[in-house]
Order: C-alpha cells, then structure tokens, then sequence
C-alpha cells in the first residue's frame, strides 16, 4: 500500500514556516509558536525543509528559516541553513514543507 502524503493549500504556509522558538521565563521551558512575548529570551526560528521550483523552473531543497514575509506578493525570504544564501520564494511554487505536499489551486 502507497503511504497517503498530507496535503495542504499554500495559502496555509505561515504554519509551516513562520514559528519561532523561545524561553519562557515562568517555566523555563523552551515553546514553540508564532509570536513570541517581549520578555522571551533565546528567541530562535525554527528550521523547516523545503521544495520548490525557482522563477527559472529550477528545481531547488533545502533545509531553512524565514526572515521576512511580503503578503501582497505572496513572497518569503529564506535563508539556506547549510548555505547561509539567501532567497525570494513565492509562495504558489512550492511543493512540499516538512514532508507535507503542498497544493496550488
């Protein structure tokens, strides 16, 4: 039997791509969401994998972390973990983040 891969729309990226980590002060516990308080420490991003296919039809993967998101133009800038290089990505071009497919309607 084929394993069913989880499907979602891109319009659903953000809670792939957009989490941070950090430090609760009160627990002391490292928490895993989407806005940190102010008071956090140790506030990190969390590392996803992605694939997609470049603006040339290029297909390209990777392990990275988002640093800033352009809601009109349904683009992210990534960071490659490994490379350290930094890229555009639209959001209608990718195809799987975390093993989870992504579809374009």
């Amino acid at each position: 039997m084929p394993k069913i891969q989880p499907t979602q729309s891109w319009q659903n990226l953000r809670n792939y791509m957009e989490k941070f980590s950090w430090r609760d002060l009160r627990t002391n516990l490292v928490t895993t969401g989407y806005n940190p308080p102010q008071s956090a420490k140790e506030i990190q991003r969390v590392p996803f994998f992605v694939r997609f296919i470049t603006g040339k039809g290029i297909l390209e993967q990777g392990n990275a972390i988002c640093l800033k998101v352009n809601r009109r133009t349904h683009q992210r800038m990534i960071q490659f973990i490994d490379s350290g290089e930094i890229r555009w990505l639209r959001d209608y071009l990718v195809i799987e983040v975390d093993g989870t497919k992504i579809i374009t309607n």
